[in-house]
């Protein structure tokens, strides 16, 4: 159904500054007769002197020579309405509104029949919040000018501002009244109506508006669209159909009938009318796009049976092939549905079909990146930076796929490249990426460089918290600058406490500090939290408890390491035979 739109919105600044154009062209030396003494001839001269020559300046774009020329024209001549019209768009820029304010009410009072100080000083107004005084000066211009439409439009804007919608539609059925019924006024109308709530009205007006039009298919599903909104529901259905039988191809009335079945919860012919929608050549591919993503997640979110979601994305294949939009939402829908080589073959085609659109290529990486396809991410990857080498998180991906595959310095590489991408006052992302190289740094084996980066990206987001966490982890491993990793995993684990990861780590700190109990405690934590404990968690639980004497529970969670398959298999072995920790 239709909802109320917000009242029209005009740019202040660029509006005075063509109404100031126009009125200047035929009011230029409008003195105001305020009382202040006709000037005298040689101060009328130099008036039109400076006020002729801001003129000209202004014609040449010279802004600062313009506003300071008037500025001396209006010190010789205080009365004069044109001058202070002509520097309230230049007020307005400084940001000295109530100048400016002062400045335009000043003509329009001086000169109520100029038509456009008025309508410049009414649109200020409106735009300023002061729907009383716009109103006021609308109303003056429209008894001025009952001929003009767009005065009685601007008028129930104003009306609908202030919330006094009554008045509002007033205006309209004067309007409606000198021009006859219009389906833009009839619209504005049905706006109002819906918002006081009057359903009555809305089916009077639809009503109205048909009968004018009578073969008018789009107002006939108006009609039906707010006869079923009223609970009028075989009016809507009798006047969707009637559209029908006059234009069969109309596909906008089939979706409007879907909207009638869903409601009377006829699933069958819900679904047979969108399929009507969606094969209808009459529909732009837009639309349908939108039809069909509305459909796809009401299906859903009511879990019901997908299978005919492919045969109208076949349909719709077949009549759009070389639309882009329609195999991203393919691949899309195939995606959320985890047939992930299906919504691939997609994705690629849509990168082939438009590859300067960053989307297709990000959920395409996205996808093998999500499956460990390595490769892929670096071959496709690389492809994709061809068309849109400004999108960083493309470097970021293929920096992440050339790290697993060790392939470091190309890791490096892409961080720096995309890096460069990065807006300059981005600090959470920079800090991101100088993480990332850290991360990289540290899988090359090239400690300090890596702790280098983490400094560097922690002095650009001191709260990186996956940046800490490493950091920290690291730090533990060697057994140096342990209070500093304490520190700084204090910080993952206050912000993240439900963390297992950062739980393990803060629990190894206090494991090389030798501070078994605290170990004990967190690390217990972490396994608790975790719903799936990994080996790791389970070897350092046991380390811990071997470190406290419970050598029989410490064995206990060795196994249940070794039995996930540690990497640390060996080690595990021996110290589940010597039943004793031993150091990596």
């Amino acid at each position: 159904m239709m909802r109320m739109m917000s009242m029209r919105k005009y740019g202040t600044i660029a509006l005075l500054c063509v109404a100031w154009c126009v009125a200047l062209t035929g009011c230029a030396l409008h003195r105001s007769g305020a009382g202040e003494g006709e000037l005298s001839a040689e101060e009328r001269q130099k008036f039109e002197y400076f006020y002729l020559e801001a003129e000209r300046q202004k014609a040449l774009d010279h802004d600062d020579a313009a506003f300071d020329l008037m500025s001396r024209a209006a010190e010789i001549d205080t009365a004069s309405a044109a001058a202070r019209f002509f520097l309230a768009p230049y007020y307005l820029r400084l940001g000295l509104y109530d100048q400016a304010r002062g400045d335009l009410r000043y003509a329009a009072e001086q000169h109520p029949e100029n038509y456009w100080y008025n309508v410049v000083y009414a649109n200020f107004s409106q735009q300023s919040g002061q729907h009383d005084e716009a109103i006021r000066i609308w109303s003056r211009l429209l008894k001025q000018n009952p001929d003009k439409g767009e005065i009685n439009s601007a008028l129930a804007e104003a009306y609908t501002a202030k919330g006094d919608l009554k008045s509002a539609v007033a205006c309209y059925d004067s309007l409606e009244s000198s021009m006859g019924i219009k389906a833009p006024i009839t619209i504005e109308k049905l706006k109002l109506y819906e918002h006081m709530g009057d359903m009555d009205a809305m089916v009077s007006e639809a009503e109205k508006l048909q009968r004018t039009f009578p073969q008018n298919t789009d107002y006939m599903r108006l009609l039906g669209d707010i006869y079923l909104e009223a609970g009028r529901d075989s009016s809507a259905l009798a006047m969707y159909d009637r559209a029908l039988e006059v234009e069969p191809e109309n596909g906008y009335v089939y979706l409007s009938k879907a909207g009638y079945y869903e409601k009377k919860g006829d699933s069958i012919a819900y679904n047979n009318e969108i399929r009507n929608a969606l094969i209808n050549r009459h529909i732009d591919v837009d639309t349908k796009l939108n039809i069909f993503s509305t459909y796809i997640v009401d299906l859903m979110k009511k879990k019901q049976e997908l299978n005919r979601v492919d045969s109208l994305f076949a349909e719709m294949l077949e009549q759009y092939p070389q639309e882009e939009p329609v195999h991203r939402l393919f691949g899309m829908y195939l995606s959320s549905r985890k047939e992930f080589t299906r919504a691939e073959e997609q994705y690629a085609i849509a990168t082939d079909l438009a590859p300067s659109n960053p989307e297709n290529w990000l959920q395409l990486i996205g996808l093998y990146l999500y499956q460990e396809k390595y490769a892929d991410v670096i071959r496709v990857g690389k492809r994709a930076i061809q068309y849109v080498p400004d999108q960083k998180d493309i470097y970021m991906y293929v920096a992440v796929a050339s790290t697993q595959t060790k392939s470091y310095a190309e890791a490096l590489e892409m961080l720096e490249t995309g890096l460069t991408y990065v807006d300059e006052g981005d600090n959470g992302t920079k800090s991101f990426f100088y993480g990332q190289m850290g991360d990289v740094y540290h899988s090359s084996g090239d400690r300090e460089k890596a702790y280098a980066m983490y400094d560097l990206a922690l002095s650009y987001n001191a709260s990186n918290i996956p940046v800490l966490n490493n950091y920290s982890y690291f730090l533990a491993v060697e057994g140096r600058d342990l209070d500093k990793a304490e520190r700084m995993s204090a910080q993952t684990v206050k912000a993240e406490p439900d963390n297992a990861t950062y739980l393990d780590t803060y629990a190894w700190i206090f494991f090389k500090k030798g501070d078994y109990s605290l170990a004990r405690l967190y690390m217990k934590n972490a396994i608790d939290k975790s719903p799936e404990p990994s080996a790791e968690l389970y070897e350092h639980y046991g380390d811990i408890l071997a470190m406290l004497g419970e050598l029989d529970e410490a064995v206990t969670y060795w196994q249940k390491a070794l039995d996930l398959g540690s990497e640390s298999a060996d080690v595990l072995k021996e110290k589940i035979e010597q039943k004793k920790y031993i150091e990596k």
